[in-house]
């Protein structure tokens, strides 16, 4: 609820509010006054108002005469309608409010603008989906951004955030916080539109890490030119998959454990030295990293250099990747170790 809604609604309810307290303050008051030669207290006074304005209809614990009788009357009309017309202002209200804003896109846009460090995904078609699944179980927070309305449905249905727009416009993208986003994933199913949510993107934020789809692998270096980090082509990963399934099957069960988020107890993952970090100018037995942490270090990226196995006298530098394995916690105390 805005400010403005909110402070529309409480000078609404004013009126009938105070009618009511009024209509209690006041019937108490009587209903005091009335039962004094039968020794009613205020509480017996404001029993009897409430059951009065309620309409519960419990007995009478001051016995009224004629006089008491239409003072009842009078705080029931009064009451009544004063409780009625509060409970039709907000009945109005949230009737109001949803028929403004049905699916909640407010509300959510309202949930967007809090995210920090997201991941941005245009477009969700099957990759798209795929891609929103894997961040869901990884517990990483993402916005998705697509004009379908089978989008919109699918999405809300399993508690996504979303935005209904095409990626392509600048609009759209700013609505889904690229700016305070780490990174965009864009699935779209032609490479025009990817081509230009890539050139959008990295205009709006030049150091975003972006991942593209690329339908055509043709298409695999227009987009990087364009800005994409990085491009792939769905079919092609899809066949290379199935040929390896056939060749090292094991080899591929081990990676798909170790590459799943969530709940497995093993995990590949890259950890980059950065500029500051405590691992700089540090050999890999100065940081006795398998002791001390548990994790595995497999490989180290150096530029364009791949050091398979490193040697314990390897020392660190600055955009060093390390290809860790172990658990969530071993790899995370890695990188604790690592940056510092």
């Amino acid at each position: 609820m805005t400010s403005d809604t909110a402070r529309s609604l409480r000078m609404r309810l004013l009126l009938p509010v105070g009618l009511v307290v009024a209509v209690i303050v006041i019937g108490t008051a009587g209903y005091t006054w009335l039962g004094r030669q039968q020794g009613a207290t205020v509480l017996d006074a404001l029993y009897m108002t409430v059951i009065t304005i309620t309409t519960i209809g419990y007995g009478e614990v001051i016995r009224l005469d004629s006089q008491g009788r239409i003072f009842t009357m009078l705080v029931g009309l009064t009451g009544v309608g004063g409780v009625f017309y509060s409970w039709t202002v907000v009945m109005d209200y949230l009737v109001s409010r949803r028929l403004l804003d049905p699916m909640g896109e407010k509300k959510m846009q309202r949930e967007i603008d809090k995210l920090q460090e997201h991941i941005v995904i245009a477009g969700l078609g099957r990759v798209g989906k795929q891609a929103a699944w894997e961040l869901y179980e990884a517990k990483v927070p993402f916005v998705i951004v697509d004009p379908s309305g089978d989008s919109h449905h699918y999405a809300h249905q399993h508690g996504f955030l979303f935005i209904s727009g095409d990626a392509t416009q600048d609009e759209s993208l700013e609505r889904a916080g690229i700016r305070r986003a780490n990174g965009l994933i864009v699935t779209t199913g032609e490479d025009a539109n990817n081509l230009y949510i890539v050139l959008s993107a990295r205009v709006l934020k030049s150091d975003l890490y972006i991942v593209s789809r690329a339908v055509d692998e043709s298409s695999i270096p227009k987009l990087m030119r364009a800005g994409a980090n990085r491009a792939i082509s769905p079919y092609a990963i899809g066949g290379r998959r199935l040929a390896h399934l056939i060749l090292s099957p094991t080899v591929i069960d081990f990676f798909d454990t170790v590459i799943k988020r969530g709940d497995e107890s093993l995990s590949l993952e890259g950890i980059k030295v950065h500029s500051g970090a405590q691992a700089v100018g540090r050999s890999l037995a100065e940081l006795d990293a398998r002791t001390r942490t548990g994790a595995n270090v497999l490989v180290v990226l150096r530029g364009s250099q791949v050091l398979p196995n490193p040697d314990v006298a390897l020392v660190l530098e600055t955009g060093d990747q390390l290809l860790a394995l172990g658990t969530l916690a071993q790899l995370e105390a890695l990188e604790q170790l690592i940056t510092g």
